[in-house]
């Protein structure tokens, strides 16, 4: 008789057998299960100490509401900055992915449109009518009359239709001075 048979017969005259087999293989499992998640916890403990910080709880772009999560990480793998609560009125400066530990690079906690500008710029008020579908954190390039005026710019809020771009220091004074005329139109950086 082939052996698949005889121990199909065994197990049909002898159901407790089956269900012993049954115990061995869940209490074989529940074992190496509980001896993975004590491995755990010995790994995260040898991590060091741990820190409360605040952790983005989704994709953000740039001005959106934050989302964040409060998780206790190993310090050892903290960036520098890592904030554990939210400033007062803060604002997102630049993109944020899934699960990244928000900085103080990451926030910005003052108030207008030069909020989100980088040191060293200064933020530049524009109105193009052409512009659509323009949004916070875009790359762009100034221009007025065929001529690059800002070669590097961001923008940084919109109101209406006046878009805030920041621009290197040098340019501002030329941007500036094509805005007031009405000339300054945005080129979108791919």
């Amino acid at each position: 008789m082939h052996v698949a048979a005889r121990a199909r017969l065994v197990l049909a005259r002898r159901p407790w057998l089956y269900w012993l087999v049954v115990a061995v293989l869940a209490a074989t499992i529940a074992l190496v299960v509980q001896g993975r998640v004590v491995d755990l916890d010995e790994a995260r403990r040898s991590w060091g100490d741990t820190r409360r910080v605040l952790v983005a709880a989704g994709p953000l772009e740039p001005g959106e509401p934050i989302v964040a999560l409060t998780l206790d990480l190993p310090r050892a793998l903290l960036p520098i900055g890592a904030l554990e609560e939210l400033p007062a009125g803060a604002r997102l400066r630049q993109r944020v992915s899934d699960g990244e530990v928000l900085t103080e690079l990451d926030i910005a906690d003052r108030r207008g449109p030069a909020a989100l500008a980088d040191a060293g710029t200064l933020v530049v008020a524009l109105s193009d009518p052409l512009s659509r579908n323009v949004t916070t954190g875009l790359p762009v390039q100034v221009a007025a009359d065929g001529i690059v005026l800002a070669g590097s710019a961001t923008v940084v809020d919109i109101a209406d239709e006046i878009v805030f771009v920041a621009v290197d220091a040098v340019d501002a004074p030329a941007v500036a001075a094509a805005a007031q005329q009405g000339i300054a139109s945005l080129l979108y950086v791919p």
